[in-house]
Parts: C-alpha cells; structure tokens; sequence
C-alpha cells in the first residue's frame, strides 16, 4: 500500500492585472486618479504637476529643485521645526521627484491619520513660506551634492554621457538638479517666482492610493478644491533631440579601473518598438547571465557587472552600456562589448525572449503589491502621456514578442558603429590603445570640477 498521497492537480497562474483607477475631477480641475486597494492600510498620495524643467530659465537651472526641496520646511501657517513636528505626529514622509517632464509630490501616511496629513501636505504645496535661509541652505546642499558627484568616477561619466548623447542646447543634456554655475544663481525671489507661476491647479493630476476609511474624493475636494493660481504660466515639455555622436575621454591620472558608458539617442515607451527592445536589451544586459554579464564578468572576469540600460523620456530617450573596468582591461573589454552587442550573426533565441518575459511579467505583481508601487506607476504615466491600462497592455504586447521582433526592434535602434563613448579612466594609459582600436576621434579631457 502506497504512502504517498496524489499529487494534487496545480491550476495555471491567473494573469495579473493593474488595478483600475477611479476618474474624478475636483472643482478647480484637478484630476484625480483613485485606486481603492483593500489591505494597504498606508496611503500614497501623489500630486503630479505639469512642469517640466525647461521652464526654468536657463541661468537659474536647479531652481525647480531648490523649490521642490523647500516645499516641506515650513508653511505661511507653521514653521519648519513646527510643520515637521506635525508631520511626524501624524507618522506621515513628505517626499518630491522631479523628472524632465515634471514635479511629483509625495505623501505616505497610515490611512489613519490620512485627513489631518492630507491638509499638511495641501499647505506645504500651496502655501510654502520658501524662507530664505531654507533656499540658502538647499542651494549649498544641492552644491556639496553636485561636488561629490564630481569626486565618483561612476557619476562623472554618467553625466558626461548625458551632455553628449543628447544635443547640447536642450534640457536633456543636462542634470536635472541644476549645474554650479546656474545653481549658484539661485535666489529665494528667484525660487518664490517659481513658486508663483508654475504651482497650481491647471494640469495637475492628484493620484491616492490606499485602503480609505473615509470618501478620498471628499478629501480631495476639501485639501484642493479651493486651490487658485490665476497666475499660473503652463510650458510645454521640450523634446530632446540626439547630439552629435562623440567618443570622450575624461582623465583621472593614476585611475586603477575605468568607468565606460556606450551607447546612443533612444525611444520611449509610446514606440510601437518599445516592448520588443526592452526584450532584447534584458536579453543583451539586463539579465545576470545576459550576454554582455556571461562574457565580460562570468568568463573574463573584467568587472564586477556590466549592463544595458533604455532609458525612455516622455519623447525619446538614451540608452548606454555601462559599467567599471580594471585599466589594463578596458580596450579589450569594449572591443569584445563592440562585438558582442552586434547581432546579425546572432539574433535573440527563444530562450532568452521566454527568460525576459518570465522576468518582466513575473516582476510586476511584486512591483505593484503596495499602494507607493501603484501610485508612483501611474503618477510615472501620467507625466509619461501614457494611458490607464498602460501596464496590461505593455504586458500583453511583452509576451507577445518573438525572438524575430526583438532581433528587428534592436538592431533598429542599435547601431553598434556609430555609438557615443565616455570612459572615465587614466588618459596616460588608454587615449593611445582606444585610438588604435576603433576610437580614432577621442577626445582628451580634464572632468569639469567647477
């Protein structure tokens, strides 16, 4: 007699979806996106507003930032020390993102304590006091911030490649947070006059999510509703254009490793080649053991990892092989990265477009198990132009990608000879070998510390 009990009978996965929103609009125009998520008993609550960086003037670039940083360091009601204090009281975090396209403000708070944090966090974006001696001192952080980044191999070439894989008179070229010497321009008027033509109720999007003891539209409508700003100026986001392709080489004299980024002008997720692609680069670099990561780590041991990155803007986008490299490694290490990111001999297999959509749809029911996962993705798509149902159709279009498609997609975008390069390293070591290797334009540079 078996002691083995039968096996029981395993029902395939349901396919996930994202939660559906509920559309509202409050009496001052806002929108209002509402994801009721029984169980997420902490709120998210993010007020997206439509205004991207290149309002800024371009001589106080960093002026978004410092005002954004303000926001929650005091109100015209409350003081600093005192409007942390009530924030805390409620256990409630104040946060802000901003991208090229747009400002986010952020609150988590136990939905508990949602209606008095809610009025704290409506205070703090319509009536910040914007103290002078607050901008002072975010200027000088944001300051110090830049100075460090400028000291981090890593970061200095990551921002070099931005200034060249993007032309240089746009926005996009540039960090987001401002450069010194435009930073430095920054003044509490200049940060008040933000302020006062930027926030406001046109084109703002307020996005909740949470288990709600309470009617959040009510809540919506009493903390903004009333929200005015007759003065409100609305500037329409700038499309990146590509730069110039340009091999760079920033010298860090007796450097022991090399920073490397390689790659070009992009697409953004409106592309009807953009789920193919993403396939294909998870494939490339995205995975452990993608082709670039197999070779150039697992079987050479040049670097501790190495990958590819797409990153989409709302219109266009970059994207770049990056990683560190052990000097005397680095120009076999990118002739073998020049080679291995060609695909004509060797298209995508299905293999690795079942590995990819295993990964991606796989992922996103984790992403999205909290109500900050759901609210920071819609209030992202929402700055994006992109729909409700984004998330389920992208999945959908994912599993649907053939090894051909993301072979097509990639090599579509991809040119692997006429790619921007940026390698941070020691110039005394690598200018001549990169020269002969491939890289005959290189240009020489000391990292701009200013």
């Amino acid at each position: 007699m078996s002691n083995f009990l039968p096996r029981p009978e395993i029902a395939p996965a349901a396919v996930w979806t994202f939660p559906a929103a509920t559309r509202a609009r409050l009496s001052n125009g806002v929108e209002l996106m509402v994801f009721e998520l029984p169980g997420q008993h902490v709120v998210s609550a993010h007020l997206v507003l439509d205004v991207p960086l290149n309002a800024e003037g371009r001589d106080i670039e960093g002026v978004a930032t410092i005002c954004a940083r303000t926001l929650d360091e005091g109100t015209l009601r409350h003081d600093g020390d005192e409007f942390a204090e009530l924030l805390e009281t409620e256990g409630a975090g104040f946060g802000i993102d901003l991208s090229l396209s747009g400002l986010q403000a952020i609150l988590d708070v136990p939905a508990s304590h949602l209606d008095r944090a809610f009025e704290l966090f409506a205070e703090a974006l319509r009536e910040p006091s914007l103290a002078e001696r607050d901008v002072n001192r975010h200027v000088q952080l944001r300051l110090a911030e830049i100075e460090q980044a400028q000291a981090n191999s890593a970061q200095i070439a990551s921002i070099a490649f931005r200034a060249a894989v993007f032309e240089e008179s746009r926005r996009a070229a540039r960090m987001n947070g401002g450069e010194p010497e435009t930073v430095r321009q920054v003044t509490p008027e200049s940060v008040a006059a933000f302020h006062h033509d930027h926030f406001g109720p046109e084109g703002a999007t307020l996005v909740l999510a949470g288990d709600f003891p309470d009617d959040p539209i009510a809540a919506a409508e009493r903390c903004f509703g009333s929200w005015r700003n007759d003065a409100q100026r609305r500037v329409v986001a700038e499309e990146p254009a590509a730069g110039i392709r340009r091999t760079v080489l920033l010298d860090r004299p007796g450097a022991v490793q090399a920073d490397v980024r390689l790659g070009g002008f992009g697409i953004d997720r409106l592309d009807p080649r953009w789920s193919a692609v993403s396939i294909a680069s998870y494939a490339m670099g995205g995975a452990f053991l993608s082709r670039l990561n197999a070779v150039l780590r697992e079987e050479k041991g040049y670097t501790y990892g190495v990958r590819m990155n797409f990153g989409p803007l709302r219109t266009g986008g970059s994207f770049a092989v990056q990683g560190s490299f052990r000097t005397e490694v680095v120009v076999e290490a990118l002739a073998i990265t020049r080679e291995l990111i060609k695909v004509d001999a060797a298209p995508f297999t299905s293999e690795e477009v079942d590995d990819a959509v295993a990964f991606f749809t796989g992922v996103s029911p984790l992403r999205y198990a909290t109500a900050d996962g759901v609210a920071d993705q819609a209030a992202t798509q929402v700055l994006a132009g992109l729909p409700d149902d984004y998330v389920d159709r992208s999945l959908a279009l994912l599993r649907s990608v053939t090894p051909e498609a993301a072979t097509e997609a990639y090599r579509s975008v991809v040119h692997p000879d006429n790619l921007t390069l940026v390698v941070v390293g020691d110039a005394e070591r690598l200018a001549d070998p990169l020269r002969a290797t491939g890289f005959p334009d290189l240009e020489v540079r000391t990292p701009d510390l200013d």
